[in-house]
């Protein structure tokens, strides 16, 4: 069974939060003190409503006018958090979370479809943590060392072959080379496409070889 990497791995654990009463003015103050790009927002007695990020800030920088009559409902929208004062008409509601077991591949698939750079992951009813998109690009910085034997245990408990030490793996700037024989030739695509999915991989070189051609038509009896 594989393990990929979850957001459990990569996400920021301890996150400031902001009351959903506290004024526009308190809320860019907490931006600039701890150099984050969003918080999720509380209510009393209700627990999370919502999360308020720099660009809704910037709302009141970008639109002066209040008037918004005739625009299209995005513009509406960044309208009236222009004339937001506290952070419950600033916050989006409701938030895009994901639950932190989730895989990386998980996480950037939901962002890419909703179009937005966070989420807030969920340990049940809780919050666990905030996981950004620089968040799950991590696991292409590991070293070389590291994601050699990332490779490898999956390699091992996926038992892609007999023998995975017989089998050559080189990993060089996250590029993983394969060489070597395996027995059946329809287990080298299956190989190279197990590597490919490791969390960190950047390429795959396969120069596999293999003992017997399985994938060969056997022919029939000739009459």
């Amino acid at each position: 069974m594989r393990h990929p990497l979850t957001v459990d791995d990569v996400m920021t654990r301890d996150v400031i939060t902001v009351p959903a009463d506290a004024p526009f003015k308190t809320v860019a103050e907490l931006f600039a003190e701890h150099k984050v790009s969003a918080f999720p927002v509380t209510q009393e007695g209700v627990g999370l409503v919502g999360i308020v990020s720099e660009t809704d800030l910037l709302h009141k920088q970008e639109h002066p006018q209040t008037r918004h009559r005739g625009l299209a409902p995005a513009q509406r929208l960044a309208r009236r958090k222009a004339r937001a004062v506290t952070a419950r008409d600033l916050m989006t509601s409701p938030m895009v979370t994901i639950e932190v077991g989730s895989t990386l591949s998980e996480a950037a698939r939901l962002m890419a479809a909703r179009e937005i750079t966070r989420l807030v992951v969920l340990d049940g009813e809780w919050m666990a943590g905030i996981v950004t998109r620089s968040d799950l690009l991590r696991a292409f910085l590991d070293s070389d060392r590291v994601l050699l034997a990332r490779v490898r245990r999956e390699a091992i408990e996926h038992s892609l072959w007999d023998d995975p030490f017989g089998v050559e793996i080189k990993v060089v700037d996250g590029v993983v080379t394969l060489t070597g024989q395996l027995p059946h030739r329809s287990m080298i695509p299956v190989a190279e496409q197990a590597i490919r999915e490791v969390d960190g991989v950047v390429g795959v070189v396969n120069r596999l070889s293999y003992a017997f051609d399985d994938t060969a038509r056997v022919p029939g009896p000739f009459y």
